[in-house]
């Protein structure tokens, strides 16, 4: 009986360069697509039609889109680097403030103990308007941080004002990728393994399809308001050490 393909099926990567590191399920797979471009050069005499193709380079390369984000995926299957403990954190909407009424006009940040902590900007919340960082003694609409002890100082001049504080801090949980420049030629190899099974008329007919070698081309990562993050991997499939590329089966 004929077999159909219907849906996304189930993509998973393996690295296969060093051992004893966790696969990759594609998960929440929204859409895969697996192109074999073979180069044709073509031998033209006086006619239109060529006499003659050579079949040079076969091209196979993939595209996957998916919702779930996993470390796994950037460190082992695209940059080939591994993981530490700890998360590189900043205040997303701002951390808002007063700046006291009388001295001294200071203002220490709710996560100063998570440190290194890296200023990045204070805004006026009545105007927005943004207001200056200096190095000491601020006057007004200027501000100084302390990065080892997370305290902003403004100027007498700014006394009750009501700001928004942006600043990254660390913290002990997750896991953060730190990366390192690599010499050319470093990427990891990864086996890809896809298999998608639909019914025909009570029957499962599956496809499956393994790429025994292949090396990631780009990651797309695209953020847009009031929607989900469906990042795109795509690869592209090589010999393996025993020279084979693929495996095809099908239940018909």
């Amino acid at each position: 009986m004929t077999a159909y393909a219907f849906g996304t099926g189930t993509l998973i990567a393996k690295r296969t360069d060093v051992t004893n590191l966790p696969p990759f399920l594609f998960g929440v797979l929204q859409d895969v697509s697996l192109d074999f471009d073979q180069k044709l050069e073509s031998l033209v005499g006086q006619s239109k039609v060529a006499v003659a193709l050579g079949d040079g380079e076969l091209k196979i390369t993939g595209k996957a889109k998916f919702a779930r984000l996993q470390m796994t995926l950037i460190s082992n299957l695209l940059v080939g680097q591994s993981t530490t403990t700890g998360t590189l954190e900043m205040v997303s909407t701002g951390e808002a403030a007063t700046v006291p009424g009388s001295s001294a006009y200071t203002y220490v940040v709710t996560n100063s103990s998570l440190t290194p902590l890296e200023d990045f900007g204070v805004f006026y919340q009545s105007s927005g308007i943004q207001l200056t960082p200096v190095a000491s003694s601020p006057s007004t609409g200027q501000y100084a941080f302390n990065a080892s002890t997370g305290t902003y100082t403004f100027s007498s001049g700014d006394a009750s004002a009501a700001v928004y504080v942006y600043y990254t801090y660390t913290t002990t949980s997750g896991n953060k990728l730190v990366y390192a420049n690599p010499l050319m030629g470093t990427a990891p190899v990864f086996e890809v393994y896809f298999k998608t099974s639909t019914s025909n008329f009570g029957v499962a007919k599956e496809v499956m399809i393994k790429l025994n070698a292949c090396k990631s081309s780009k990651l797309s990562l695209g953020f847009a308001n009031q929607k989900f993050v469906i990042p795109e991997f795509d690869f592209q499939a090589m010999a393996d050490a025993s020279g084979n590329v693929f495996t095809l089966s099908m239940t018909e």
